[in-house]
């Protein structure tokens, strides 16, 4: 709003998923499978069972696509930044793929639960009605702390960094 990208933010919270493995852990674990496929491969073929090689190339295939879209996903992060006078949110993968300005003071933050049962409690942050969820990625009890941390910062941002759990 009016400028407050040129400021510093009094606070920022990022919200990402748990993501474990890195992407040089992941590289090395690809690298170690096919190596064991490869080897695998090559012992069948020496017993007369060279169609192995076709299913060996698949299944490495698919490992490859599933640590690729597990490292795109982890590298998902919501950036909500408190200013004095707006609050804005960034979200993307490794970079800023969609941004939501609010004014601070008619900012709200809402937990919603769902009507199913068990079914995850969903985080809104609104102004007049019009707004963006934040932290799928995260657990329920997870997306509660954010919740009641995302409203202290509305009301109160400039809070000490001790007293603001």
């Amino acid at each position: 709003m009016d400028g407050a990208t040129h400021k510093n933010p009094i606070r920022t919270l990022v919200i990402a998923p748990n993501g474990s493995l890195s992407v040089g852990q992941a590289q090395w674990f690809f690298i170690y499978m096919c190596a064991a496929s490869i080897v695998i491969a090559c012992i069948l073929t020496a017993e007369g069972l060279w169609p192995v090689w076709l299913f060996s190339g698949l299944e490495m295939a698919v490992l490859g696509a599933g640590l690729y879209a597990s490292m795109h996903h982890s590298r998902y992060r919501e950036i909500v930044s408190v200013y004095e006078d707006t609050i804005e949110i960034d979200a993307g993968h490794g970079r800023p793929e969609r941004h939501w300005e609010f004014p601070r003071l008619h900012t709200q933050v809402q937990l919603r639960l769902t009507d199913a049962r068990n079914g995850p409690s969903r985080l809104f942050i609104t102004r007049s009605g019009h707004g963006c969820e934040l932290g799928q990625c995260l657990t329920d009890d997870e997306r509660q702390a954010v919740a009641k941390r995302l409203q202290r910062l509305v009301l109160a941002p400039d809070l000490n960094p001790e007293t603001d759990g």
